[in-house]
């Protein structure tokens, strides 16, 4: 062991130690079939640097350079592996947030990389002895250049190997017990959502007014989270997508099958505007609706069209969608795993949505099984608004009723739904024990129905549980996707007897409308015209209690 240390004090000696070892990890990793790319980026960064600084070194005595290139090395190793860390962190498949075996492999090999470049400045200066005065003679102000690069090279490497990581994740085709809404692929809907506020190079007072979105000053929340902006930043959502968004308008295409995520490209759709231009969304993308257990709902961002209404001359809109074959068809996955391109779909409408806001085109109706299924998927996703299932929110349930909608529901267009506002939004129709229709109107009342008793919990799959610093209150983040699954506990009998979803809207008192995104928010600016209120909806029950109508695809 002693002459082993006595080796390493040659920092070529390290170099070629963290060499082998990033080699060795990344055979094993192949061998394994655990192939994981910024894994395997990290082993490279490891052996090339070494590989550099070892030729610098030994053909030129260019030990400070050396010393850069093994400190530069090991930034890379720590940002790459930094990116697979957080990309998986609480995924389900993903075990402990950093495996010991990796931690091993990680550790040692940017152990041996920092330990280089120690000593190649040390023997830069003639500095080879242990003594107590190595630490005076150190040369601290050429240090400080490979530490900068180590910094630099770490924070480069993970925000490259993060995005790289999230959009792997969010195009790997997999699915877990993903809901279709029927035995028939078809587009449910496909018209224009906002318009202009996603891409914006800030979410200030300034950019979101010049963009059209909605600002509110002072929310009502129990912290102090700042202003709210209904502003998308680019930063954010290119990270998240095939091609760029820059004050674009959103637009949702919801499908009744799921689909295979890694065929999702802007040029599978073309639209028909209603001026006759025929349009390609600039971007495309599964956020929100990214987890495994959904993925039936695609976001297109683009120049879709204005902010005119019917009747105005200049009103400007999507009519019509087309799947078209762009060389790697659009497929979708449907009932028993059956596996169907989508080329040659269709959809058509008359309305824009500053006439008419969102509505629901499905509402299903399950058992609840022993835990949650097919949640998350996408590791740096999960940690914004996950867990916001049943199980974290009430403990489980008997029933859920799935919700599919055009568009994502928020009370305002600003602030989102929270799980205790179903009485706010929704009532259920039900079969009364003499055949009469009854209104569930109300979370936590046993409700007489034929065959027995129901009652609603509460809502589920928007955010987090109440408690721990979640507040239901203005500042609730949730995840503004095309579901909101609705919690029963009772009687089988009596949930075979559920026949609508309703809601009522602000057309009725006591009752609020949902909007999109697009929507006013708390305080609208007065010169800016938003997406409009959606409609009073009813919407008929499939029961999916005998068949549960759901799919999982692996794609290995």
């Amino acid at each position: 062991m002693t002459e082993l240390f006595r080796q390493l004090r040659d920092g070529r000696v390290a170099l070629a130690g963290a060499a082998v070892w990033a080699l060795f990890d990344a055979l094993l990793h192949v061998a394994a079939d655990m192939v994981e790319p910024p894994r395997i980026a990290g082993n490279l960064a490891a052996i090339g640097a070494a590989a550099v600084a070892i030729v610098l070194v030994h053909f030129f005595q260019r030990h400070r350079l050396a010393a850069i290139s093994s400190a530069i090395g090991a930034g890379l190793v720590l940002g790459f592996n930094a990116a697979w860390v957080v990309a998986n962190m609480d995924s389900p498949d993903s075990g402990l947030p950093l495996p010991i075996p990796a931690a091993i492999f990680i550790g040692v090999a940017l152990a041996l990389l920092i330990w280089a470049a120690y000593r190649l400045l040390l023997q830069r200066h003639g500095h080879h002895a242990e003594d107590a005065e190595t630490a005076a003679r150190f040369p601290w102000a050429w240090a400080s250049i490979p530490v900068v690069l180590f910094v630099v090279a770490g924070g480069v490497s993970f925000v490259g190997a993060l995005a790289q990581s999230v959009m792997r994740q969010l195009h790997d085709d997999r699915l877990e017990v993903a809901d279709y809404w029927s035995d028939e692929l078809v587009i449910l809907s496909a018209g224009l959502g906002f318009d202009n506020i996603v891409g914006t190079p800030g979410d200030d007072f300034e950019t979101t007014r010049g963009a059209g979105g909605t600002w509110y000053e002072n929310p009502d929340c129990v912290d102090d989270d700042g202003p709210l902006s209904s502003a998308v930043n680019e930063r954010f959502i290119n990270r998240m997508s095939r091609g760029e968004a820059s004050f674009d308008d959103g637009l949702p295409i919801v499908t009744s099958w799921p689909v295979l995520t890694s065929t999702v490209h802007p040029e599978d759709f073309l639209f028909t505007l209603n001026t006759g231009e025929q349009v390609v969304p600039h971007a495309a993308t599964m956020v929100p609706n990214w987890e495994r257990n959904e993925r039936n709902t695609l976001v297109m961002f683009g120049d879709f069209g204005n902010r005119g209404r019917a009747g105005e001359p200049d009103q400007v809109f999507p009519v019509k969608l087309e799947i078209v074959d762009d060389g790697t068809p659009l497929m979708f996955v449907g009932p028993g795993g059956v596996v169907e391109s989508g080329v040659g779909l269709t959809w058509e409408t008359d309305t824009s949505p500053y006439d008419v806001g969102p509505k629901l085109v499905g509402a299903k109706l399950n058992h609840i099984g022993d835990e949650p299924e097919g949640e998350g998927g996408v590791g740096f996703l999960e940690n914004l608004a996950l867990p916001n299932d049943e199980f974290a929110l009430y403990g489980g349930g008997d029933f859920k009723i799935r919700i599919l909608t055009t568009g994502g529901f928020s009370p305002d267009g600003l602030t989102g739904v929270t799980p205790d506002q179903f009485s706010d939004f929704f009532r259920l129709h039900a079969t009364g024990p003499d055949g009469e229709t009854v209104l569930m109107t109300e979370t936590g009342v046993d409700y007489e129905l034929a065959g027995g008793t129901l009652r609603v919990v509460g809502l589920s799959d928007l955010g987090e549980p109440e408690g721990g610093g979640i507040h239901y209150d203005d500042c609730y983040f949730e995840d503004s996707d095309n579901y909101i699954d609705i919690i029963l506990e009772g009687d089988e009998v009596a949930a075979r007897g559920l026949t609508f979803v309703e809601i009522p809207t602000a057309a009725e008192e006591g009752y609020l409308s949902f909007y999109n995104p697009g929507g006013p928010g708390p305080e609208p600016f007065p010169e800016v015209r938003y997406a409009a209120p959606g409609p009073p909806d009813l919407e008929p029950i499939i029961n999916a209690l005998d068949d549960p109508m759901r799919v999982s695809y692996d794609p290995d």
